[in-house]
């Protein structure tokens, strides 16, 4: 098979479509989303989500154009509004994050942030179903997709909200029929200068929330009408695609290299588009249950990651792929997008990988894009990035390291370096990986799947059930789990990852009277199995403790470099840190004197090193050090930012000749690299605080 034959449409009559709605369900979960509120942040993860609601993000509603002033919330009939493209998909972005955000937070401020945009947003609703600020000739799909994500968790988190999202859910995807009916008006064919790909590469994010009604019989079955259109609207938006996904990912079709200067697949090879496509045959597959469907997800994943995956979890792709060179970008989008693709896989197939993966890039690529305090990010992240500064000469000239990002910043700290829908966008890391991390296993059991410091309270065979861990991870492997389950017994899971070579548990089960509450059973074990391991609970309290078993290990890279890891956290060389700082600049005025009005937390970083970057390494030599007190201190700030980690890693080095590319960033690692300087001993440290750094290190000559 050509890859010519994906650039033209496989057009599939609406006879050809099997089933009427009535004799039609969806495949069923592996593992069932709890809804959104369920689970609730600790320890340092709530740390790191409060940061990032007091920081840029949090802010926006108030300060940010593109939020505050967009074309959504104008009256129709007015003018504008605040857009940086016609695609107008800044507030959806912003409203997809911010609704998981605000509510698992319990953030009264910016719940009502969330609630006004969502009531302002459905009072403008046309009386033909349009959502959204388009007029009729410039009505296309895309920027729907997030905002609708954003509706289903308002009204699965308040129960209020159902009615309205559903009555306005309704008569849109009534408008949607007749359109894609039409030729698919707004799916396939766009108006001029609107770009119908982004809508076509994304829209299983539409069809997730079609399939969010349906997964709730008691908004939708009653309602024949309504039940017919969604299932309708599925098949068209599938039939009608050019961009097939699950066609795409072959082992004869797809690129290994890309030429970048081949537009032709464009879209294909476009980094977000790949972490949000990720999940299509998953979610095309959760429609018509093709079994072939299932094997075809974990060929996406499989050759997306072997061929353009980086070591942190994410795509790598500036903004296209190209091949695996460790100078590469990696857009924040990126990351946020990949790592909730991957769960939401996990959730409709159950592959412990699939966890394993969406854990790396929230642990890795997320957070090394942001300075502590969360008010500025990076638009991309290189694999070896020793400093983030200005790349433009002084002729004026940015030197073409990347495909597209081309203003001289993109790797610079800010508020809106390149290009502003990462800072709109990517505020949903952290809450959407909070609200996929547990999930039901049948009728009677909850499983910790993504795993990190939570709670969750949810309801078994009619009984109310509470879970708290208390956790490091992934800066440690100890588990704490605080169990209520004084009115009803249920089988507790435990996710142990594929790299793990086993686990130790204990259970500890207390009975209680008026007084007080005693240890009554004690087991411990030992085991080497993966995936998720069942815990019987009976009606009582519990406390489990659980100790994955891990080691230092390190994984093949380009040109016989390699990346160190300890358990899911990538290790990288400490290369220092030294920032300046400057005004906010626009994103099309990167040189400028930058913006005024801003809060005083609002500027742009600069950050060079202050330690030897161009080292080789002996990975024999590597010892991993952990604080003392790792599992004891209560962390309530970042705990993502340089020399904060509480773990790193010692290994023996040595300087060497390592050119660069362009004169800007470090080109590929020598093959050979030979000893410059003396061995000694250098410093490893998470990579998510490490916001300059090398990741794919050589391994020199005697030490291999």
């Amino acid at each position: 098979m050509k890859l010519t034959q994906f650039l033209s449409a496989i057009q599939v009559p609406l006879s050809a479509l099997v089933g009427t709605a009535s004799s039609r369900t969806l495949q069923p979960w592996t593992y069932s989303p709890l809804p959104l509120g369920a689970i609730t942040p600790r320890g340092w993860l709530q740390g790191e989500m409060t940061e990032m609601a007091d920081g840029l993000f949090g802010r926006e509603y108030e300060l940010y154009p593109y939020v505050k002033d967009s074309s959504w919330l104008q009256p129709r009939g007015g003018q504008g509004g605040a857009e940086y493209s016609n695609l107008n998909e800044a507030l959806p972005y912003w409203f997809n994050s911010m609704v998981p955000l605000a509510f698992t937070l319990k953030n009264d401020v910016l719940q009502g942030q969330v609630t006004a945009v969502a009531r302002r947003v459905i009072d403008l609703q046309t009386p033909d179903g349009w959502i959204g600020p388009e007029e009729l000739e410039q009505r296309n799909f895309w920027a729907r997709f997030p905002f609708f994500l954003g509706l289903t968790q308002l009204a699965e988190v308040d129960r209020r909200w159902e009615e309205d999202v559903v009555k306005s859910l309704r008569k849109f995807m009534l408008l949607a029929n007749t359109m894609l009916r039409d030729n698919g008006r707004g799916f396939v064919v766009c108006p001029d200068g609107v770009d119908c790909s982004w809508g076509q590469a994304r829209v299983p994010d539409m069809i997730i929330t079609i399939q969010w009604l349906l997964d709730r019989p008691h908004l939708v079955a009653h309602d024949a009408e309504f039940l017919n259109v969604l299932w309708e609207n599925m098949d068209m938006f599938h039939a009608l695609n050019p961009i097939n996904w699950h066609d795409w990912y072959t082992n004869e079709t797809y690129p290994k290299v890309v030429d970048p200067q081949n537009d032709n697949l464009f879209t294909y090879v476009h980094g977000v588009n790949v972490g949000q496509g990720l999940k299509s045959p998953g979610v095309i597959y959760r429609i018509n249950g093709t079994q072939s469907l299932v094997q075809k997800s974990y060929d996406a994943v499989d050759l997306a990651f072997r061929y353009h995956g980086s070591a942190s979890g994410t795509i790598l792709a500036d903004e296209k792929q190209t091949g695996l060179a460790p100078y590469m970008g990696s857009e924040l989008c990126t990351a946020v997008e990949t790592s909730y693709s991957l769960a939401y896989l996990y959730q409709v197939l159950g592959r412990n990988d699939l966890a394993d993966r969406a854990e790396r890039a929230i642990f890795n690529a997320f957070p090394v894009m942001f300075t502590g305090n969360k008010w500025a990010h990076k638009y991309l992240d290189q694999p070896n990035q020793p400093w983030a500064l200005n790349m433009t000469g002084d002729d004026g000239h940015v030197p073409p390291v990347f495909t597209t990002a081309r203003r001289g910043v993109a790797t610079t700290f800010g508020m809106e370096p390149q290009y502003p829908c990462c800072t709109v966008n990517h505020g949903q890391g952290y809450p959407k990986f909070l609200s996929n991390s547990w999930v039901s296993v049948g009728a009677t059991g909850v499983a910790h799947v993504l795993l990190g410091p939570s709670e969750t309270s949810t309801v078994i065979d009619g009984s109310r059930v509470e879970i708290k861990c208390d956790t490091m991870y992934p800066f440690s492997m100890q588990f704490v789990y605080s169990i209520d389950a004084s009115n009803t017994g249920f089988d507790f899971y435990f996710r142990v990852p594929d790299w793990a070579s086993g686990y130790v548990s204990e259970v500890t089960s207390f009975s209680s009277d008026d007084h007080a509450a005693t240890p009554t059973t004690k087991q411990t074990h030992t085991e080497n199995q993966h995936g998720l391991i069942k815990f019987p609970l009976l009606q009582a309290e519990h406390r489990i403790n659980i100790s994955l078993r891990t080691a230092i290990r390190t994984e093949a890279r380009s040109n016989h470099t390699v990346s160190v890891f300890y358990g899911n956290m990538l290790y990288a060389l400490d290369v220092g840190y030294n920032a300046t700082s400057t005004l906010p600049h626009s994103y099309k005025e990167p040189r400028g004197p930058g913006m005024a009005g801003y809060p005083p937390a609002a500027r742009d970083y600069f950050v060079r090193n202050t330690k030897a970057w161009n080292v080789a390494i002996d990975p024999r030599s590597i010892q991993y050090q952990e604080a003392d007190d790792v599992n004891k201190r209560p962390w309530q700030g970042p705990i993502f930012e340089p020399d904060l980690a509480p773990t790193y890693m010692t290994v023996l080095g040595c300087e060497m000749e390592w050119p660069l590319l362009m004169g800007v960033t470090p080109a590929w690692a020598p093959e050979r690299p030979r000893c410059v300087g003396a061995k000694k001993q250098y410093r490893l440290v998470p990579y998510g605080s490490a916001s300059v750094h090398m990741s794919e290190l050589p391994v020199f000559e005697d030490a291999v």
